[in-house]
């Protein structure tokens, strides 16, 4: 409508010219309006086809194709139209160099002011002198189409970009993130961590499945807490019964061992003991002999000492053959009740000058409030002895010997020990300490019988003896002893529930 109105304002702009056949005027204002934004060209044809004015001089006189774009809306027929509609008078084409024009036909028609001018050289007969056609560019709406075209797709594609994010925001918040805190909460109970739980807190299916996940973490943690304290306490006890059941077999092992040695030993004492008294005795009558008979002079001496040697050598052999039928002797025990620190007392003064002698400080702990026992006195006090005569060799001048008296956890029984600052024992030495035979001290010193008469000392009276030594820190004997002794067991190998005792006070 707008480029129609257009269309008119310009004919009727060359009305007066044209009428007055004003040419040159004419053809001036066609070519301003040309130069207007917007116009591409403006023509006027005669009816002949032939281009009489135009914006672009070029063009002028040249006549155009009936069957052209532009003229096809009047001439499509045998006879031109002599009206046209609206629509019929504009068409849209496209450039060459890509761009869309609007062509509008606008039929300058004879009015009769212009076919009774003077001037005039046509009859009032014709109806059509000739066309105005106006071109005008679509290209600015065209840009402003496509910009506005850009502009609408750009803000859909943010719209639709924006519901996605929105979606997917309420999507990964919604489903996405409880999904995997419970796929990540299934992975981590999977590989054992029952502390986990999941925190959601929502109302619908998910927080279900959530709480429904942290009670059956909770119950598994509560059955693996149930499995590992069973387990704990069965490979508690079966330590236990191992620990039992090892100290039984070395106790038999030791028994079986000092048995057979036992019982070869009295053998061999009883063979060698009347040859080394005989020896003994006739190395000292000759020695007499020899102090009447001969002169006093050097080989005199040499006899006598040889005499002499012989004589304490016998005699040391006759000491290893006591040793040996005191290890043997399976002596009667007269089990009394006494009191344990009156025992102690009684050894502490047998080795009172042992301990003087090297110097040696006795430190006393007595614990037992109640220290009375039942128990053979005299034997008792020949392993404390010897316990605390060892402790003495082991150690050197101004050492330090601790006897330590306590209860145990084990009702019924007591703890002896002896700790020393000696040199210590390595573990191999721990292992065979009371193996019969078995000596750290050189050959003139003695044959490794007194620890195993301790052994059995202990044993008599239904105890138990250990030791804790390292080297370099000393060395503790630890003696367990029951309170009471049981009448049809006095002569049995070892009482069966002295183990757990014994741990109690070790550990005390």
């Amino acid at each position: 409508m707008s480029a129609t109105r257009a269309s008119d304002i310009i004919k009727k702009s060359l009305y007066t010219n044209m009428l007055l056949n004003e040419r040159e005027r004419t053809h001036e204002n066609i070519r301003l309006i040309g130069q207007e934004p917007g116009v591409e060209v403006v023509r006027i044809y005669n009816k002949q086809g032939e281009i009489k004015f135009s914006s672009q001089e070029p063009e002028i006189g040249q006549e155009v194709d009936m069957r052209a774009e532009a003229c096809y809306a009047c001439h499509a027929a045998d006879q031109p139209l002599q009206k046209l509609s609206m629509q019929e008078k504009a068409r849209i084409y496209r450039k060459d160099d890509d761009y869309r024009v609007m062509g509008l036909i606008n039929p300058i028609e004879n009015q009769p002011e212009c076919s009774n001018a003077a001037c005039h050289a046509h009859s009032s007969e014709k109806t059509i002198l000739g066309v105005l056609d106006v071109q005008m560019s679509l290209k600015p709406m065209d840009q402003s189409r496509a910009a506005a075209q850009t502009k609408a797709i750009t803000i859909s594609i943010g719209i639709v970009i924006a519901a996605i994010i929105l979606i997917a925001i309420i999507i990964y918040f919604a489903i996405y993130r409880p999904t995997r805190k419970l796929h990540e909460g299934t992975e981590l109970l999977a590989e054992g961590d029952l502390e986990h739980r999941i925190n959601l807190d929502r109302n619908d299916e998910l927080g279900d499945l959530a709480q429904s996940f942290n009670r059956m973490a909770g119950n598994l943690k509560q059955a693996d807490r149930e499995l590992r304290e069973w387990s704990r306490t069965l490979e508690e006890r079966v330590e236990e019964k191992t620990e039992e059941l090892e100290e039984m077999h070395q106790g038999m092992v030791q028994v079986e061992k000092m048995a057979s040695l036992g019982r070869m030993a009295a053998t061999v004492a009883h063979e060698l003991n009347n040859p080394l008294s005989g020896i003994v005795t006739y190395a000292k009558l000759v020695a007499r002999k020899m102090k009447r008979l001969l002169p006093e002079d050097e080989e005199r001496e040499d006899i006598l000492e040889e005499l002499d040697l012989i004589r304490s050598e016998s005699q040391r052999c006759g000491n290893i053959v006591k040793d040996l039928l005191i290890f043997a002797r399976e002596s009667s025990t007269d089990f009394q009740p006494a009191h344990l620190h009156q025992v102690i007392e009684r050894a502490v003064k047998l080795v009172g000058h042992h301990l003087k002698l090297e110097e040696i400080r006795l430190e006393r702990q007595f614990q037992l409030e109640d220290d009375e026992i039942t128990c053979d006195q005299d034997k008792l006090v020949q392993a404390l002895v010897a316990l605390m005569v060892n402790a003495v060799e082991a150690m050197q001048e101004e050492g330090k010997l601790t006897l330590q008296t306590l209860s145990l956890e084990k009702e019924g029984y007591v703890q002896v020990q002896v700790t020393d600052t000696g040199v210590g024992m390595s573990d191999e030495v721990k292992e065979n300490i009371f193996d019969p035979f078995y000596s750290t001290k050189s050959e003139t010193k003695g044959v490794g019988l007194g620890l195993a008469v301790v052994y059995g000392i202990i044993q008599r009276h239904q105890g138990k003896i250990s030791v804790e030594s390292e080297v370099g820190k000393g060395t503790t004997f630890f003696i367990t002893l029951p309170r009471e002794i049981e009448p049809e067991n006095e002569n049995s190998e070892m009482n069966p529930n002295l183990s757990e005792g014994y741990e109690n006070g070790t550990k005390a």
